[in-house]
């Protein structure tokens, strides 16, 4: 039986990702570009911890968490690093070309685990850890054709999956015990680290000295954008309410499927997100830059995601790259992570 509930979810998921980078990269281009990304990170986080509130204060709309003082207090750790991951985020889809910083963002697995293993312990195989390759050279090939290429949005990109990274490892750890019955499911979770977001994000308007440009950000949202430029107030919010609710359905999308599927699920929605914008934007999109592209994504894939050959299609018939190319780096990766620890087997501790 088909689970409607399901694809009602991914549906959402991948819509509320595209028009989210949508709505944030047509903002930027009204606002000026990432001179502003601070004080818009903070206004997106905003609007989501709006959102969340309602639904807590609402009448039967959702339940508000028990915990104590203590239990969020835990949270803390996850809320810095939700709001590293989005500052970071914000600024190098402000700074660049959506696709690129995209293609970036999809190594964001490839960081976790390599994280996860050096900082936390976590099992992960050596040779996996080796596939780290295909997917930095990937980036690197992308990054060698970027038209559009900024250090700084590279530097912004990569500094997002860092923070990416830790905040999944605390968010296990906070989880952990008696913490997800008292919060109520995941999608609470996700609200608790959303205030803290919101809260954390207000120093780093100051540390970037945003806050003198106050003025001039003010007098922008009063024009709702710079001259020759409309929708800036409308983009920002709608950014903001999309980026809430496409995290949260991607949350609830978790509990119906295995984490396998939904890292699956992921990589897909990034080739979309990347050929969708390029699009969108009229973005470049070189042979060399699709090469790199695949390989960055494949290697981050630990199944053969089948679903990705649909898009990198539609990118080939766009940009006119020789099919083998294409197939053969996206694969590559791909097969590598997949089968990386039948190659090099790790050795059996003994008894």
């Amino acid at each position: 039986m088909v689970d409607v509930g399901l694809i009602v979810y991914l549906t959402a998921w991948y819509l509320g990702n595209y028009y989210y980078n949508i709505f944030n990269k047509t903002a930027a281009k009204a606002g000026g570009g990432s001179e502003y990304a601070m004080i818009m990170a903070w206004i997106q986080m905003a609007v989501g911890a709006v959102y969340a509130l309602a639904l807590w204060i609402l009448p039967e709309a959702r339940k508000a968490p028990a915990i104590t003082f203590t239990q969020v207090m835990k949270l803390a750790p996850v809320g810095f690093f939700t709001a590293a991951a989005h500052a970071g985020a914000v600024f190098s889809l402000s700074a660049g070309a959506v696709s690129f910083a995209q293609v970036i963002k999809a190594a964001e697995p490839a960081f976790a685990a390599a994280i996860g293993y050096a900082v936390y312990g976590s099992s992960v195989s050596r040779a996996k850890l080796l596939m780290l390759v295909p997917v930095i050279g990937g980036i690197c090939i992308a990054s060698a054709s970027e038209l559009d290429f900024t250090w700084a949005c590279l530097a912004a990109a990569g500094g997002a999956n860092v923070a990416a990274a830790f905040r999944g490892q605390e968010n296990k750890k906070a989880m952990a015990g008696d913490m997800k019955a008292a919060i109520g499911g995941g999608a609470n979770a996700y609200a608790i680290g959303t205030l803290w977001s919101t809260l954390l994000l207000i120093p780093t308007v100051f540390i970037t000295g945003e806050w003198q440009k106050m003025d001039a950000f003010l007098k922008v949202w009063e024009d709702d954008g710079l001259p020759g430029h409309t929708g800036f107030r409308f983009n920002l919010i709608m950014s903001g309410l999309t980026f809430y609710l496409y995290n949260e359905v991607s949350t609830l999308a978790l509990g119906k499927i295995s984490g396998v599927t939904h890292s699956v699920a992921n990589t897909a929605k990034r080739a979309i997100i990347i050929v969708g914008c390029a699009i969108a934007f009229g973005e470049s999109m070189s042979p060399s830059k699709m090469a790199g592209c695949s390989i960055a994504i494949g290697g981050t894939s630990p199944l053969e995601a089948g679903e990705t050959s649909l898009v990198f299609q539609l990118a080939l018939e766009r940009t006119r790259v020789p099919p083998c190319l294409t197939s053969c780096t996206h694969r590559v990766g791909t097969f590598l992570y997949a089968v990386a620890d039948d190659i090099l087997p790790q050795k059996k501790k003994s008894a």
